[in-house]
């Protein structure tokens, strides 16, 4: 059994500390907890009542490890974001397996030095990127990636339906800051979105972000994002979030040689092309003598079962590769790749230019975190919260 500990049990804290409690992980049960707010002491009594112990802080809990006082296998990490990186560190150095929530951390640094961590200590490092068990996202990356349609020409995705009210913002002193939180909705609400971005196309070469700070909210970081992305192939796209529209769509497009894909509401409609014009659309455009038509596609649709134990299968997976059996859902070293996309719309915004997105473990990656870290630092000056 891999006994492991949820560190930092607040909302998903409690979520994945209640899933072991539940047993709904096969082959790991919860051995101890930390920092359990009040609200959530409910829904974990079985596990207090049994004797799980409750660690004020991570270095208590670390000390105790440390000492021999517990026994542990892993951690969950769940603290809030500017933590992930030295709880994922210090517990890799006990020797312990870490599966961390989103996002690896507030700057791309963390999630490198998460990285090399894990390295070092040979075990099992995740993250807790759960949309990728979503068989919508699964079938959409089987289709872009399969090479049937060509290659990606356009993205674009609106995803304007993480709608927040104002007492959101004021509901923590942490909320919404730079100091804090470490950014707005790119950092809080999105890297679900920016990981499945990176995960079905792979991620763009180079951003020039607009990020609107305090737009709909009094707060000092954004809640209004458009970007605009290059791929070395010449393919371009659009990504665009916000936390003050309504209502708010998820829409999701992706142009290919040959078809048009939509994603929305649970559902892809494919749009191909080579059935109506009965050859490829580039030929047809080379030699069409028809300067009008308008391409209508031969649509279908496919709508597949929702998954509604996406975090017992994120866990299950984190288990099974402890154990030997299987892969987790996504590898630790998956986090780095949408950070980078998020720092760099943010450094594109805030030098009002485009920015080339580092490659992970290129040269221009460590003077990149260095441009993006001096900006960050400003920026928390400035809101006159460090």
């Amino acid at each position: 059994m891999i006994r492991t500990a949820v560190i930092g049990v607040g909302n998903m804290g409690s979520r994945y500390a209640s899933i072991l409690q539940d047993g709904a992980v096969s082959g790991m049960e919860l051995s101890a907890i930390t920092r359990v707010k009040e609200k959530y002491r409910e829904l974990l009594k079985p596990s207090l009542d049994k004797g799980v112990p409750v660690y004020e802080r991570a270095d208590d809990l670390f000390d105790a490890v440390k000492k021999g006082g517990i026994a542990l296998d892993a951690v969950i990490v769940a603290t809030p974001h500017y933590a992930h990186e030295p709880v994922a560190v210090r517990a890799f150095e006990n020797g312990l397996h870490v599966l961390s929530d989103k996002p690896s951390g507030v700057y791309s640094r963390q999630a490198r030095t998460m990285e090399e961590a894990a390295d070092r200590s040979g075990k099992v490092f995740s993250m807790v990127f759960n949309q990728r068990t979503l068989p919508i996202y699964i079938k959409l990356k089987e289709l872009v990636q399969s090479g049937k349609y060509g290659s990606v020409k356009r993205v674009n995705w609106v995803v304007t339906d993480w709608y927040r009210p104002e007492r959101y913002y004021t509901s923590g002193a942490w909320r919404a800051t730079w100091a804090g939180d470490g950014g707005g909705v790119l950092l809080n609400q999105c890297p679900h979105n920016l990981d499945l971005l990176q995960w079905i196309c792979g991620n763009p070469a180079r951003v020039q972000g607009f990020c609107k700070e305090g737009r709909f909210h009094h707060i000092e970081v954004e809640d209004d994002v458009t970007a605009y992305m290059e791929w070395d192939n010449g393919a371009e796209g659009v990504f665009i979030t916000s936390t003050g529209e309504a209502p708010g769509v998820n829409r999701l497009e992706i142009s290919l040689d040959e078809a048009m894909i939509v994603c929305e509401k649970g559902t892809l409609r494919i749009g191909g092309v080579e059935k109506e014009l009965g050859c490829s659309e580039s030929e047809y455009r080379k030699n069409s003598t028809d300067f009008f038509r308008k391409i209508k596609g031969d649509w279908s649709t496919y709508t597949p079962e929702t998954e509604e134990h996406f975090y017992e299968k994120v866990l299950q997976g984190f288990a099974d590769e402890i154990e030997g059996k299987g892969k987790s859902v996504a590898d630790g070293r998956e986090g780095r790749k949408s950070l980078l996309l998020s720092n760099a719309i943010y450094l594109s915004s805030w030098e009002r230019r485009m920015v080339e997105v580092p490659k992970p473990g290129s040269p221009e990656e460590r003077e990149f975190e260095k441009q993006f870290e001096e900006w960050l630092e400003k920026k928390k000056h400035a809101a006159g919260t460090v």
